[in-house]
């Protein structure tokens, strides 16, 4: 695999912005919720996407549907060259879990280490209310290529919610294939709803191990729900 760094989170560029695990919960019906956003991943190489473009909708009671794709910038090559068509059923929730099955088909012609091509996932998404303003998120993904080997990815964050602003820490991990070896990434993110209908998102993320160069990513975008 090429060691190409590139991203500023994104849905599955990042999943669940401003951070790149999913979280269980989805628009209610015949809602939108778009991400309008722009990210960089720089290691050995930078990518740049810009703009990213994640439309979610709430179908029916408790799912929704994803078309996501982004504008990819590199030193040799500037192309709509991601997308991402998926569907979220959050089909167990209660006052202190939810649960949802998330499969998604995803191709990134462009690699990166989030992204490996063209390829099938299936996320299990799990929220944990720990008290009235923290929240535990964990995200089981299995990555299904299609040229290479199936393998896991985890990630999980803890959220804390103050009135307007959201506060993220995350730990995201890939196993590198059934190797029990893990490209390891850890980030911060912040969520601040300035309107009803309109958020501020950011996040930052440093790779922790099993890279010879340190990789960094970053992301910054605007949520619209209506």
């Amino acid at each position: 695999m090429k060691k190409v760094i590139l991203s500023f989170f994104c849905t599955s560029l990042f999943a669940g912005p401003p951070m790149h695990s999913s979280d269980p919960f989805v628009p209610a019906l015949n809602e939108y919720e778009i991400n309008i956003a722009l990210s960089s991943e720089s290691g050995d190489e930078t990518l740049y996407h810009a703009p990213i473009i994640d439309l979610n909708y709430g179908l029916v009671k408790d799912v929704q549907i994803t078309l996501e794709t982004a504008y990819t910038h590199t030193q040799v090559e500037n192309d709509f060259d991601s997308f991402e068509l998926a569907v979220k059923w959050n089909f167990y929730q209660d006052d202190f879990l939810s649960v949802a099955i998330y499969p998604k088909y995803v191709s990134y012609p462009v690699e990166s280490i989030f992204s490996h091509g063209e390829d099938y996932e299936l996320s299990i998404p799990v929220n944990i209310v720990l008290n009235k303003q923290i929240d535990l998120v964990i995200d089981t993904t299995y990555v299904m290529p299609f040229d290479g080997v199936n393998h896991f990815e985890l990630g999980t964050y803890l959220k804390y919610k103050v009135q307007k602003h959201n506060y993220y820490i995350e730990i995201f991990m890939e196993e590198e294939s059934y190797s029990f070896e893990f490209l390891s990434f850890g980030s911060v993110g912040y969520l601040y709803q300035f309107h009803e209908n309109v958020a501020f998102m950011i996040s930052y993320g440093v790779e922790l191990m099993s890279r010879s160069s340190k990789a960094t990513t970053g992301y910054t975008g605007l949520q619209f729900v209506f």
